[in-house]
């Protein structure tokens, strides 16, 4: 009898040994990946998910302490979205067994993308032998050359990553004045906008002068009031780049003006050439994007000569 239960405890030995027989190879951050920056799942609190891009069996279950807000079967992959915070994941294959909590080096942050490659095992591998496989040469949307130890993909079946749209509402200020604007882009890791800012005023004017009231006609020099008109209207298209996590470099040129001008005690208005711009327009800022919002500082400047601090704020979609 003491023989055939250590025989028994034996074989339940063996059998539990081999229902883990899977493990996981590697897992790494993707920060080169903006999949889950561009089309964002949210969980219940309306709060963007991390994503989690796992290599494996498509028979695997997976299930974490604040559960799966969604699950995408891909092609090669498995993307599975979890909340901000997440910390352990447990992974289930209906004859492989389970692989328990398994914790990650730090919590998952939201809009991040990871890669999680489970191993099978080697009668898995021989039974299904890999397709004809290609790698991902540089994408916008997939990793770079800064991650290019990527995952075979069937060839013939790499996804086109989808284009993220921003609209915003700037204002510019300049010697108390402010101007407003909208700016309109789209980008995956790189991407292209426009801007349109004006103080929706036009000045007509009959004459020039300088910023001591002299008057480029050479006739005397009139008495002033002390009211002092401006017009502004500028134009810029440019790009923006994703340069650290939700961080964004961005960059324009274009064509703007400002006219300012002095009315003399006659009446007439006088275009002052030492205060007004005309000519090329350069802008240069950051922008970041706050959940499914963006916020924008930088400055513009006409010819070199008008400078103007730049403000935004919008929404991302």
């Amino acid at each position: 009898m003491d023989k055939v239960l250590l025989i028994f405890l034996l074989c339940l030995t063996g059998l539990s040994s081999k229902a883990q027989e899977f493990k996981v190879r590697s897992f790494r951050c993707l920060p080169n990946d903006i999949t889950a920056w561009v089309d964002p799942v949210r969980d219940l609190n309306d709060e963007a998910c991390a994503l989690i891009k796992v290599v494996g069996d498509p028979d695997f279950v997976f299930s974490t302490p604040l559960g799966i807000v969604a699950r995408r079967n891909e092609v090669g992959e498995i993307w599975i979205y979890v909340p901000h915070g997440t910390v352990k994941l447990t992974v289930k294959h209906p004859r492989w067994g389970v692989l328990r909590d398994y914790r990650f080096s730090a919590p998952l942050e939201s809009r991040l993308a990871y890669e999680l490659v489970i191993a099978s095992p080697p009668e898995k591998v021989q039974e299904k032998p890999y397709p004809k496989v290609v790698r991902f040469p540089f994408r916008g949307m997939e990793n770079t050359s800064l991650d290019y130890s990527l995952r075979p993909i069937p060839m013939g079946k790499l996804r086109r990553g989808q284009a993220a749209y921003f609209l915003m509402a700037t204002a510019g200020m300049h010697e108390g004045k402010m101007a407003n604007g909208v700016r309109f882009g789209a980008m995956r890791q790189h991407g292209i906008w426009i801007h349109v800012q004006s103080n929706f005023r036009f000045l007509s004017t009959s004459g020039e002068c300088n910023k001591r009231g002299e008057l480029a006609s050479g006739e005397p020099t009139p008495y002033y009031k002390e009211s002092v008109s401006r017009a502004l209207g500028t134009v810029t298209i440019g790009g923006i780049h994703r340069i650290v996590g939700l961080w964004h470099l961005y960059e324009g040129i274009g064509y703007g003006e400002q006219r300012v001008a002095w009315e003399t005690l006659e009446g007439v208005k006088l275009r002052n050439t030492d205060y007004s711009a005309k000519g090329i327009t350069g802008e240069l800022g950051v922008l970041w994007e706050v959940r499914r919002m963006v916020l924008s500082v930088g400055m513009l400047t006409i010819r070199g000569e008008y400078w103007e601090p730049l403000l935004g704020i919008g929404i991302n979609f």
